[in-house]
This record gives C-alpha cells, sequence and structure tokens, in this order.
C-alpha cells in the first residue's frame, strides 16, 4: 500500500486492519435518567410512598442543576406486590425547581395508584432534558428561587447528599441513584 499510495497508504491500511493508537474518548448526550426504590417489604402507606417519591425529585433535581440540565417529561412508575408495573408521565415546561417537580410527580402517584394496594417499587424518570436555564416566568421571583437551590446544592456537595433535604423526607434512609448521571461519580 506504502509503495502504490505513498505515506497515506499505509495510514489507509493501519486503519483498515483497526490499528488507532489514540485514545477512545466515549462521549454521548444524556436523553433521560431516572431512580427507584425497591422497599425490603411491600407496603400501601401513601405517606411513606410520598416521602420517598419526594426524596427521589430532590436527588435527581440535585443532579439536573449540577449538570445545568431541565427537564421538559416526568414519569412515575409504581410496581405492586403482585409485579404489575404501570406508569405516567406528563409533559411540563422544562425545569429544574424541585417543587414544581414534586408537585408534578404526586400528581402522576395519586393519578395512577390503587389506593390500598401494596407496592414493592416506585419510580422517577425524567426525559427530555435540555440546557440552560430555558423559559423565565416573568412573575416568579428567579433570582431567590435560583440562590436556594445553588445553597441547596453546595451544601449536598459538600456534606453529602443526605446533609439538607425536606422534613417530609426525614424517614427516608437512602434513594436509590448513588451515581451523577453526567457523569458517573459517586456524589
Amino acid at each position: 500500500m506504502e509503495k502504490v499510495l505513498g505515506y497515506h497508504g499505509a495510514i489507509i491500511w493501519k486503519k483498515a486492519n483497526g490499528i488507532y493508537h489514540s485514545p477512545v474518548v466515549p462521549y454521548h448526550e444524556r436523553k433521560s435518567f431516572s431512580v427507584s426504590q425497591t422497599f425490603e417489604q411491600d407496603i400501601n402507606d401513601v405517606v411513606r410512598i410520598k416521602s420517598v417519591l419526594v426524596a427521589m425529585v430532590e436527588r435527581l433535581g440535585f443532579y439536573l442543576r449540577k449538570g445545568t440540565k431541565q427537564t421538559s417529561c416526568v414519569v412515575v412508575t409504581v410496581r405492586y406486590s403482585d409485579f404489575k408495573t404501570t406508569s405516567k408521565q406528563c409533559a411540563i415546561d422544562s425545569t429544574s425547581d424541585d417543587a414544581i417537580l414534586i408537585k408534578h410527580v404526586l400528581e402522576l402517584f395519586d393519578a395512577h395508584y390503587t389506593f390500598g394496594k401494596k407496592v414493592r417499587l416506585v419510580g422517577v424518570r425524567y426525559s427530555n432534558l435540555d440546557d440552560g436555564l430555558g423559559q423565565i416566568n416573568l412573575f416568579d421571583n428567579l433570582e431567590e428561587k435560583t440562590e436556594l437551590y445553588s445553597a441547596l446544592d453546595v451544601i449536598r456537595t459538600k456534606f453529602g447528599k443526605d446533609a439538607i433535604k425536606r422534613a417530609v423526607t426525614l424517614d427516608v434512609k437512602r434513594v436509590g441513584m448513588a451515581h451523577n448521571p453526567f457523569n458517573g461519580k459517586e456524589n
């Protein structure tokens, strides 16, 4: 090949034979991420289930903001003790605001939970991830909310994910996801 094509002939031959010495740098943009919690025992305590869902939203909201992302689709999954699994989703305006996400997650849960039925697993997934801040509502106090979430995220980064949380989630020990979905490392 080198005789026929010169210096480039050798390069072409190496590439054709899969010989390439530069490092492989994998990169792909995340399209969604999720967290789920399997209970030690099947439960039908709605207050406890909702506490776990709120803890999940806080965890995923932290990762959204850390990755400078927002979500415009929220999915809630419920697996019952008979292993029947249902999921409901809704499209929302792009946000990383925990209060808004909690509202939608709890509404989705209420919309498809069969009252009294024991639950084995619950999960939350965010998809349709967008970069940046998105559209700002003129009447929201965005600066104050941004500063609040920034302060909360600094505390979580410095002292651990469970260092600060809503009172409703105080009895929730640990929520499923252990890795930052944007860098794969423990946070």
